[in-house]
């Protein structure tokens, strides 16, 4: 099998296929693009224009989902969703809530961030080849950032919204673990769909007090390698901090 895996480095989305990868013992190459201009490389290659975008064999696939999936059915070993049609259900609907709205929340988060804080942009590239060299990479952070931020929705109000939002997150994720649903030892498509984003917001350090007693932290440890980058503490506006709960 030949496999060539498109991502941009910090992404969640692209995190979660490459953890398949690693899960099922899948080898293959990885191409790394720059945020925003992924999008013109996705488009020449593929019908769609985001990443992860997968190239397997000469089959095009686009989105996490349905990455895992298709690998899923070539490796079925160890598998990402339960036997029982039940549990199956289940773990399919938190893997549908885990890509939208989760992941798209994150984002936005993510882009607020970066925006605010260009220099962290280049602490998620950490040991990755990228098709520029560092100086280039860093002198076009902050137009790559405000596009990206302006594309994603990712304002001043949609951020704080999003703030506002994430321990009812958390509150729902840890509901699914605590029945089963998520948090096994072997992790399932959902815990990789959404595990991707709790380690993404693990790198928030103003997020810190709030995710160090949740049980969901684990979600992102389980099947991913430890993240390269961090947002710096102070990067999100302190007006915001108390709407988290721990001021």
């Amino acid at each position: 099998m030949r496999a060539k895996l498109y991502v941009f480095p910090g992404s969640h989305p692209c995190d979660c296929a490459e953890a398949v990868f690693r899960l099922k013992g899948i080898g293959y190459t990885r191409v790394n693009l720059i945020p925003a201009f992924h999008k013109l490389v996705v488009r020449a290659h593929f019908d769609g224009a985001t990443v992860p975008a997968l190239e397997l064999d000469g089959e095009r696939i686009v989105g996490s989902r349905a990455i895992l999936r298709r690998l899923d059915q070539l490796h079925p070993e160890p598998p990402l969703f339960p036997a029982d049609p039940d549990l199956r259900a289940r773990v399919e609907e938190a893997e549908a809530w885990g890509d939208e709205p989760f992941q798209p929340l994150v984002r936005r988060l993510a882009w607020a961030g970066l925006s605010r804080d260009t220099r962290a942009m280049m602490s998620y590239v950490g040991d990755a080849k990228m098709p520029l060299p560092v100086p280039l990479l860093r002198l076009g952070a902050k137009p790559v950032a405000a596009f990206a931020s302006r594309y994603n929705e990712a304002g001043d109000d949609n951020a704080l919204a999003d703030l506002k939002a994430l321990p009812g997150c958390f509150d729902k994720i840890e509901a699914w673990m605590d029945e089963g649903v998520l948090g096994g030892e072997q992790p399932n498509a959902a815990d990789l769909q959404i595990g991707a984003g709790v380690r993404l917001l693990g790198t928030f350090e103003d997020l810190e007090p709030l995710l160090r007693a949740r049980a969901c932290v684990r979600l992102g440890e389980n099947g991913f390698e430890p993240p390269a980058g961090r947002i710096p503490k102070g990067t999100l506006p302190r007006d915001w901090v108390p709407s988290l709960g721990y001021a």
